[in-house]
């Protein structure tokens, strides 16, 4: 933690020290980023320097979990400093949102275009998200993608997907060629950020032509798209040598949407790769396509990768047909503790489901208190009034929010036999499950 300590107090502490001299450039036409960031004040160039500086004498690790969270801080919301140690010094929080702010100053966005070039990898990276999050123009962000140096092109490119400017599509799409794979690739990623379906022909051809890296971009990024035209170009990357390819074509099959991949997808559920059948079992239930139930059924009942069993449990629960309350009952039974949840889950889903298995009422005897709750909210939603007394025993659980999910399941059978039940939750100890329980009882009588 110590290093974590020195760096947080070198990166945000007064900058004045540690600003570089930069080249002041006449303002630009700026990309408008109102709507992403709203008025955060963003950092100036000392700010600016001062980060960058510190990142490139730190810890790799530290430099790029910074990196990592960049864009993803968030907002103190409170001036009064609640939340925080009473000794930590007052100008930390304020420097540390204006970090992830919308930066506007002309001198730090000079200093970020410059440090596209730094040595060191995780400084580009994180001067490019910089940069992609400031008031850059899309010409200074396209003269920096047609740069002589690759590095450069490479970073804007970063920097491009970080901006999601429509102006820049065009210039991705030119680099989407650039000679050098890692720049097409990071503009590849870039157009799937952009999310512009005028670009599927270009990242087709990418797809197509495309070497390593650079397809499993442009797949991925035909897969943010979500134009179902791109599906018929994307299920060959299924039969990839690359299991990674074959992964990233099954998740952008799944983001599509579109039952014309369900053939596909279900060829691919014996793929030797527990990736590969699991992100292919979770596109098939995001398409809900019925024809695949009793693939995904044989999946849950014979794969022997918790992962893929769980992703199958999950598709099953989201094409809610009661034909698979047998195979999930069965799940309940899984040494896996998350296949059991999702099985759980999943007949809680399940449509026209009236009688609740057996397997999922003696799941109440778990001692995951978690995973009673879910119980309790499955047979809630089947509502099968067989099941109140197991509802009932639930009243006395040491745990709030099971006692307060059997209250509700109560409720959601809503027969004259769960209201002696109900009366007593009344009596409970917490409040909230106090008040569930009366207005459970007034639904009822009403």
């Amino acid at each position: 933690m110590r290093a974590i300590t020195l760096l947080v107090g070198a990166v945000l502490a007064g900058g004045g020290a540690a600003a570089a001299v930069v080249t002041v450039v006449a303002p630009t036409p700026v990309i408008s980023h109102s709507g992403r960031h709203g008025s955060r004040p963003g950092a100036d160039s000392a700010r600016v320097a001062s980060l960058l500086n510190a990142l490139a004498k730190t810890d790799p690790v530290v430099c790029d979990l910074i990196g990592d969270q960049l864009g993803n801080f968030w907002w103190s919301g409170s001036e009064a400093g609640l939340g925080r140690l009473a000794d930590a010094p007052t100008t930390l929080q304020p420097a540390k949102d204006s970090l992830s702010g919308n930066i506007s100053d002309p001198r730090a966005i000079t200093l970020l275009a410059a440090r596209l070039n730094d040595d060191d990898a995780c400084v580009r990276r994180v001067a490019a998200k910089m940069l992609g999050n400031s008031a850059v123009s899309a010409e200074r962000l396209t003269a920096l993608l047609a740069s002589d140096t690759p590095r450069i092109r490479e970073a804007a490119a970063l920097a491009a997907g970080e901006a999601e400017h429509p102006a820049l599509r065009l210039p991705l799409e030119r680099s989407l060629t650039d000679r050098e794979a890692a720049v097409a690739t990071m503009s590849a990623w870039a157009l799937g950020q952009l999310e512009d379906k005028a670009s599927l022909p270009a990242l087709v051809r990418a797809a197509k032509s495309g070497t390593g890296r650079t397809r499993i971009a442009a797949v991925w990024a035909l897969g943010q798209l979500e134009d179902p035209a791109a599906a018929s170009d994307i299920v060959p990357a299924l039969r990839d040598a690359d299991a990674q390819l074959r992964t990233i074509a099954a998740e952008a099959l799944g983001r599509l949407e579109h039952k014309s991949a369900t053939s596909a997808l279900v060829s691919v559920l014996d793929d030797q790769v527990a990736s590969v059948r699991a992100a292919a079992a979770e596109a098939l239930g995001q398409i809900e396509d019925a024809s695949a139930r009793d693939p995904l059924e044989r999946v849950l009942d014979h794969d022997r990768d918790p992962s893929v069993k769980r992703a199958a449990a999950e598709a099953l629960g989201r094409l809610s047909s009661p034909h698979s309350a047998g195979v999930l009952a069965k799940a309940l039974n899984d040494p896996d503790e998350d296949v059991r949840a999702a099985a759980v889950d999943a007949i809680g889903s399940l449509d026209d489901l009236h009688v609740a298995p057996s397997e999922l009422v003696r799941a109440l005897a778990t001692s995951d208190p978690d995973l009673r709750r879910e119980v309790a909210h499955a047979l809630g939603r089947i509502a099968d009034p067989s099941t109140t007394p197991a509802l009932v025993g639930l009243l006395t659980d040491g745990d709030r929010e099971v006692r307060l999910a059997a209250v509700e399941g109560l409720g959601e059978i809503g027969t004259a036999a769960v209201m002696p039940g109900l009366t007593r939750a009344l009596a409970d100890r917490d409040p909230e499950v106090r008040r569930a329980a009366a207005e459970r009882l007034g639904d009822i009588k009403d």
